[in-house]
């Protein structure tokens, strides 16, 4: 069974918020230039991460406006499918916000993320565990 192209968006988006705080690390310890190859890496991985999120987002809300079906699964109640997106948009913002304003703070962010987008798949029957 493939992965799901929400699942490793999701695994993507991790990977790209531990390396923008690496590399978000990396600049501080030079004294935050704004040039330099420390600076030009982390503006690169910052760049990847919103770019990646912003995927998330379409994939979401194109399940929504289009075909929830498809996303949702036929026995899983609308209502709670339509709660689970707006979860998982909210993570979004605020792993975005947290992508401009305090990479400090997104290991834990884009991990929760993944594992919720796990976990509702598996709810859904999309993955099995």
């Amino acid at each position: 069974m493939s992965v799901p192209r929400i699942l490793q968006l999701a695994q993507d988006l991790e990977w790209l918020g531990c390396e923008l705080e690496w590399q978000g690390k990396k600049h501080a310890l030079e004294g935050f230039p704004e040039f330099g190859s420390a600076w030009e890496a982390f503006l690169q991985k910052q760049r990847g991460l919103l770019i990646t999120a912003g995927k998330i987002e379409r994939e979401l809300k194109g399940a929504v406006s289009y075909n929830p079906t498809a996303l949702v699964g036929v026995e899983y109640p609308l209502e709670a499918a339509l709660n689970a997106i707006g979860v998982q948009l909210q993570a979004l913002e605020e792993i975005k916000q947290c992508a401009v304003y305090a990479v400090h703070e997104l290991p834990p962010k884009v991990r929760g993320f993944t594992r919720m987008v796990e976990a509702y798949l598996t709810a859904v029957g999309a993955l099995t565990s």
